[in-house]
Parts: structure tokens; sequence; C-alpha cells
């Protein structure tokens, strides 16, 4: 009793994180306005575990996060809306958008992977550093397009949970890393959800 005790008392953040981040993907995956002020609450919590496990950038990306997440809320509250229902309208990316996307994931990571290196953010090895610039990379324009109701935002977030939690076993933090395997199966029903809501939509 009392290792387990101590083991809630070493662990709280990560576990409390862990909670929100299921109630938060649980939201999502439902299409429902209130994922957002659970992102919120799990933004704070997930840039204290990064930076405990010195995984700068993709602590930088929950800060992003926080901010985000409160545009997303007002964004997802007044646009694209069904009048009748009051549900979300979800909806394809337009094609347009692709190479647009495509240089926003190139240049962020090359970007984050630079300040990491030159401003010795971390002593992290390589890989690992090329990792958190990648997930931190996917997650901020995935982050965008889900403001948007746009499926495809999953499309990103699948592999960036799973790098996460690659990352996060290396770092030392197996519990957030088991929270990512989760949240890396629940993207791709989120993304098979979401597509259905698009063919409704139409």
């Amino acid at each position: 009793m009392d290792s387990f005790l101590l083991f809630i008392e070493d662990n709280w953040v990560s576990i409390a994180g862990a909670i929100i981040g299921l109630i938060y993907l649980f939201l999502e995956y439902k299409a429902n306005v209130w994922m957002w002020a659970a992102s919120i609450v799990m933004a704070m919590f997930y840039v204290a575990i990064f930076y405990k496990t010195e995984l700068y950038a993709s602590m930088s990306i929950y800060i992003y996060f926080f901010g985000a997440s409160i545009y997303g809320w007002i964004k997802w509250i007044t646009s694209n809306r069904n009048t009748d229902t009051g549900d979300e309208i979800i909806s394809n990316t337009p094609r347009r958008y692709a190479p647009y996307i495509l240089s926003a994931l190139v240049a962020t990571g090359f970007l984050i992977y630079l300040l990491l290196i030159t401003l010795q953010l971390t002593d992290n090895p390589i890989y690992i550093s090329i990792g958190d610039s990648l997930t931190t990379s996917l997650n901020i324009v995935a982050l965008w397009m889900i403001s948007r109701k746009w499926a495809q935002q999953w499309l990103l977030l699948i592999p960036a949970n799973a790098i996460s939690s690659i990352l996060l076993f290396f770092q030392g933090d197996p519990l957030s890393a088991i929270l990512f395997v989760i949240f890396f199966v629940v993207s791709i029903l989120g993304y098979r959800k979401w597509r259905k809501l698009t063919k409704t939509n139409q």
C-alpha cells in the first residue's frame, strides 16, 4: 500500500495528465466543442510533463496548445455549425491547402530543430531532438486544422502520437508513453469517425 501511495505521489502529474488527456481525446473523437476546455487543462499538465522529461520542443507545443485551444474554442462556437441541431459540421481538407500544409510541416519542424541545436536547449541524442521537432511540427499544424474542423487533422496526429509514445519511453516516462499509445489507437478510430461525419454532412 505504501509503495502504491508513493507511486501516486511521484507520478501524480502524469496520472492527472493522462486522465484529462483521455477525456480530451474522447471529446475530440465525438467532435464535441467541450474538447477545447479539456485541452486547456491538459496543456498545463503536459507542459510540466515534457519539461520533466526534457522534451522541450514538445513542451513548447503545449504552450502553443494552450493559447490555440482558446482560439479553437471561440472558432468552433462561432462558425461552421448546424443551425438546426447545433452539431459541428466536419469537412474534408480542401485540396488546395495540401502544399501549404506540407510546407508548414517541413518549415516548422526544421526551424524547431535548429532552435534546439543552436540554442543548446537540450543534451538529448540527435534522434530524440529530431523526433521531438517532428512531433511538435505535426501537432502545431494539426491543431490549426482542428480549429477548421477538417477530418484529415487525424492523419497528422496518428504519427505524432506514435512518435511521442516512443520518445517518452526512451525518456523514462512509461505512464505518459502508454497514454500516447492509447492516443495513437484512438487517433485511427477518430479519423474513421470524422470521415463518416464528413459523409453525413455532405
